[in-house]
């Protein structure tokens, strides 16, 4: 079944070397170093902070 909500362009099996490792409660913003609220693009894989922290995520695009 597919999602209706995610584009083509969106990777939904990321390249495991990109992806980071280890727990979510590990990661942290590759911008701001924030352990709050991490979030992986699902395009690129990179983690940034959320928008409750300094929503970095929100500008990755």
């Amino acid at each position: 079944m597919e999602c209706p909500h995610l584009g083509s362009s969106v990777c939904i099996a990321p390249d495991s070397a990109k992806f980071p490792q280890g727990s979510p409660s590990s990661w942290c913003c590759s911008v701001c170093r924030s352990n709050k609220s991490p979030w992986v693009c699902l395009t690129c894989s990179s983690v940034h902070c959320g928008r409750w922290v300094l929503s970095i995520s929100l500008k990755n695009v």
